[in-house]
């Protein structure tokens, strides 16, 4: 792997960033929700492989500068049979509706339906571009990769949830998902989802994994790390083969560091994706555990393959304005995976069209 090969080369102290910058998991539709009565709601998920011009055709129509126009404002995209996607432009923001067709009444009904900013949709459509054309070309030259998704998450109570998802696997094969839910109605009261038909303003955020494989002699050596500078080695650095992401860490002080994530558009404009602090402190506690967890599968392998049961570990840190980082370790049967886990800050979307950042 090029980006461990060459983060291996680098002085100790840099070590300290790679374990400070890696991410968050994505909430799922299906996550239990508060509920005081008895209540309902409806969940749809589907999930198609395309190819990536495919995908950006599409989301061009829905998310991206098509749809903030107004130009594709009339088409109900199929994604399934029975099962469509419109985005209707109102003011400053994008109103997704997702409609199903009922086989027995033969009539057409609203699922859900969301809102994001154009801004925001613009973002995400920007990014899955850019992760797009990194992962093949990275493919078409070292004919190999990593996994990462992109998500838009968006959520109305009285529209429901939804998740606009593009993954992309170690051989550059690509799908788009969408997962649907109507609102959390009480018990046989189903109405019309609609995006701003609650008090409350709707939310939306993006999420971005990547994966990097590493291995025990790799964190050994972040484990002897202690804050310091970082001098010039990340700043800006590209996070390859996930190329369109680049890292910037400066040091606030000698037990705290601010790690920050930009994402480079196919036309090289820099978007910000997420910023948070982290202390040394609790980055050494996570890097002393990963360590025993590492030893201790790399020995119940070596007495006996296959005997070890998967583990995780992660650190976690976020700025309430800026976003959320979580580093995430994974161990199955003697490989480990390391996985960055970003989220944007949540935005606040209301019907006069301004967003703001909760």
């Amino acid at each position: 792997m090029l980006f461990v090969a060459a983060v291996m080369k680098l002085p100790r102290t840099s070590w300290l960033v790679i374990a400070l910058s890696l991410v968050l998991g994505v909430p799922s539709i299906s996550l239990a929700r508060e509920k005081s009565v008895a209540s309902e709601f409806l969940e749809e998920t589907i999930q198609s492989g395309m190819v990536a011009a495919d995908i950006v055709a599409l989301l061009d129509q829905t998310v991206g500068t098509a749809a903030a126009s107004g130009a594709t404002s009339a088409v109900a995209h199929k994604l399934r049979d029975g099962l469509y996607v419109t985005a209707i432009p109102r003011r400053a923001n994008i109103i997704l509706r997702f409609e199903v067709d009922r086989s027995d009444t033969k009539q057409r009904y609203i699922l859900a339906e969301v809102a994001v900013s154009a801004d925001l949709g613009s973002k995400f459509f920007q990014f899955v571009k850019a992760a797009l054309g990194s992962a093949e070309s990275f493919f078409s030259t070292e004919h190999s990769g990593q996994p990462w998704e992109l998500a838009l998450n968006a959520e109305s109570k009285s529209g429901g949830q939804v998740t606009v998802k593009v993954e992309g696997d170690a051989t550059a094969n690509f799908t788009l998902s969408w997962e649907i839910a109507s609102p959390d109605r009480p018990l046989d009261s189903f109405v019309v989802p609609t995006a701003f038909g609650a008090k409350e303003a709707g939310t939306a955020h993006i999420s971005v994994v990547v994966h990097f494989p590493t291995s025990l002699q790799q964190f050994t050596f972040l484990s002897t790390i202690y804050t310091g500078a970082v001098g010039d080695l990340f700043q800006n650095l590209a996070l390859s083969p996930h190329t369109w992401l680049h890292l910037t860490v400066t040091v606030r002080s000698n037990r705290v560091v601010d790690v920050h994530f930009d994402g480079i558009t196919t036309n090289n404009q820099r978007l910000f994706v997420a910023e948070a602090p982290a202390s040394t402190n609790v980055d050494g506690r996570f890097l002393d555990e990963t360590l025993k967890r590492m030893q201790e599968m790399l020995n119940q392998e070596a007495a006996q393959p296959g005997s070890s049961g998967k583990w995780q570990t992660e650190f976690y840190y976020d700025d309430p304005d800026k976003g959320v980082i979580v580093v995430a370790v994974t161990g199955e049967q003697g490989a480990f995976d390391v996985a960055y886990h970003l989220e944007t800050p949540t935005e606040s979307v209301k019907s006069h069209g301004k967003a703001t950042d909760d």
